[in-house]
């Protein structure tokens, strides 16, 4: 008999392992996700760190990219600004220029026609003394 008990007992042993196998079962599947969720919820916390620090990289280089931009473009606009004061002040220097040098040729020319004129004159007077002078050349020689 004590066979016969040890069989029933058996299987309330059977029972009771599989009851315990099963809760450990469940006890391990429970930490298992817990260690999983754990995983994921420290990996997502990793991930959103480092786009975070990507995030701020990237705002600041875009913000030093466009520092740099602006800057070049009023340090552009400056110098384009002195190029077009300077192209001015070329055309301002060549109408003076022009000017000086039209009131030089007006000037040239009103010489030129005085100097003319003293020529003419002068040749004028020689003429008259070259005649004067062979005038009294033959009347001397009429002497």
């Amino acid at each position: 008999m004590p066979a016969q008990r040890s069989e029933p007992h058996n299987a309330d042993d059977t029972g009771f392992m599989a009851a315990v196998a099963a809760q450990m079962q469940s006890s391990w599947e429970k930490k298992r996700r817990e260690k999983e969720s754990k995983f994921v919820r420290h990996a997502k916390e990793e991930l959103d760190k480092c786009l975070l620090a990507r995030i701020e990289e990237y705002t600041a280089a875009v913000t030093e990219i466009n520092g740099a931009y602006d800057k070049f473009v009023f340090e552009y606009a400056q110098v384009e600004d002195h190029i077009r004061k300077l192209w001015l002040e070329l055309q301002q220097e060549q109408q003076a220029l022009l000017v000086t040098s039209e009131k030089r040729h007006k000037l040239a020319v009103e010489r030129e026609g005085e100097r003319e004129k003293g020529q003419v004159k002068g040749m004028a007077m020689a003429k008259k003394a070259v005649q004067d002078f062979s005038a009294v050349i033959s009347s001397l020689e009429d002497v």
